[in-house]
């Protein structure tokens, strides 16, 4: 075990994360550098004798399930069919507040479970704030709602968050398998966080109940002002594209089941829609997330550079006494530590780097218990603070543009509680799981 190099380059590692989070260098450039001055140290204290070793740590699955997941998703947006889907929806409601809290919030997590949790919570906070912008409503309560329910579901499928899809590939679990441990958890939170959320925004609710009857016909005139077809360029387009997703939804749903992994399948339907909309593919590929790829790669290579140190293996004793007094309380308190250090830094980056203590955690108990907790508490704790994610990060600047304020403080009292809450039922729950 080369202690003192891992400190180094584990110092490094947080450095870069920690100026990723101030937003002031970009995170490609300043993880790119990271990557240089990582490897430049390994190979002066001998740590690799070759610099192609480090390709062995990129996670091309990974790599290729977002590419196939982001290609899916630009071909969706570009239909026009999630706008319709939900306009569609939203013109049932007979101008009640709270039912269209319920759809908006509700429509996020369904739209969750077939695409990634950060396009749901576009799409639906944007027509959120439509609609509170012209029938003269605070959207606020509706829209922290709407980021709490997306953080859940983005343990509920395959794909409805990296994090999540990274899981699948590590474990090879099928769509069923995510579904079966996160569906009880989920809906018992769905349920819990309605009636916090309720109280702890009640004058926002009272002033909205108050003035219902012209809500309701403020609503219902401007739904039918808004023509859902008027999202769609090309209805030959449109029907194209929900060929592809219904096509590429049955796959992970049974395919997984059956021996095709996340990636393959997602790749696949990224393929199908660059032939079947060969027009639009310049555009599609482009809107993929390079910068983001760049920065995996970068973590990849720094995380198993520290790896192979083994400085992570220095949590082995403890974990290891943990778990001899219990199984749940070494997960759980394992858990909590990556849940505050993910709270202000990016999930994923971390999970990469104590792969190691997670294999020990998974070694000696249930993996699939472990896995799921690590899932479970990535998300949960994206909603601890506005700026935990992107997903929050997007909500406070979408808002401002639109002339709804929302600042840091606005959240943070409801974060920390729903984060709370969220957190203990998630404890209780790996004990009961550790039951059955």
């Amino acid at each position: 075990m080369d202690v003192l190099t891992g400190l180094v380059l584990t110092g490094i590692f947080f450095v870069i994360l920690v100026t990723i989070a101030s937003e002031k260098i970009d995170k490609v450039s300043i993880t790119l550098v990271g990557v240089v001055i990582t490897v430049m140290i390994a190979i002066s204290v001998d740590l690799i004798q070759e610099i192609h070793i480090v390709y062995q740590w990129i996670d091309i699955e990974l790599i290729m399930t977002i590419v196939g997941v982001t290609i899916i998703m630009e071909m969706l947006k570009s239909s026009g069919l999630l706008e319709v889907f939900i306009l569609y929806i939203l013109r049932s409601i007979r101008g009640s507040f709270y039912v269209l809290t319920m759809i908006l919030s509700l429509s996020v997590l369904v739209l969750s479970m077939m695409i990634t949790n950060v396009l749901a919570l576009i799409i639906v906070s944007s027509i959120t704030i439509l609609i509170a912008t012209i029938a003269e409503f605070d959207p606020k309560p509706i829209l922290f709602l709407e980021l709490v329910y997306s953080n859940l579901a983005g343990m509920l499928t395959p794909i409805a968050s990296y994090t999540a899809a990274y899981v699948s590939l590590e474990q090879n679990w099928s769509y069923f398998d995510f579904l079966i441990l996160s569906v009880p958890f989920v809906f018992m939170m769905v349920l819990l966080t309605i009636p916090v959320t309720y109280f702890m925004f009640k004058e926002s609710f009272m002033a909205m109940k108050e003035k219902e009857v012209s809500f309701g016909l403020e609503l219902q005139r401007l739904l039918q002002t808004i023509d859902p077809w008027s999202f769609v360029d090309s209805r030959r387009d449109f029907y194209k594209a929900s060929v592809i997703f219904i096509v590429v939804t049955i796959f992970l749903a049974i395919g997984t089941s059956i021996g095709f992994s996340v990636d393959i399948i997602c790749i696949g339907g990224g393929v199908l829609v660059l032939i079947f909309f060969s027009d639009h593919v310049d555009s599609f590929i482009r809107a993929v997330d390079w910068p983001m790829l760049f920065f995996l790669t970068g973590i990849f290579i720094m995380s198993g550079l520290i790896q192979l140190t083994e400085l992570p293996l220095l949590l082995e004793a403890p974990i290891l006494q943990l778990l001899q007094i219990s199984p749940e309380i070494g997960i759980v308190t394992f858990s909590g530590v990556l849940g505050a250090l993910t709270s202000i830094i990016e999930n994923i980056p971390l999970i990469f780097l104590l792969r190691p203590v997670i294999d020990l955690l998974s070694t000696n108990t249930d993996p699939r218990i472990v896995w799921w907790t690590i899932l479970a508490v990535v998300n949960i704790t994206d909603s601890v603070i506005l700026i935990s994610s992107v997903k929050g990060i997007y909500i406070m600047e979408m808002s401002n543009r639109e002339g709804v304020s929302i600042s840091f403080m606005d959240y943070i009292r409801y974060g920390l509680t729903i984060t709370g809450i969220h957190l203990s039922a998630m404890a209780v729950y790996v004990f009961v799981l550790f039951l059955f």
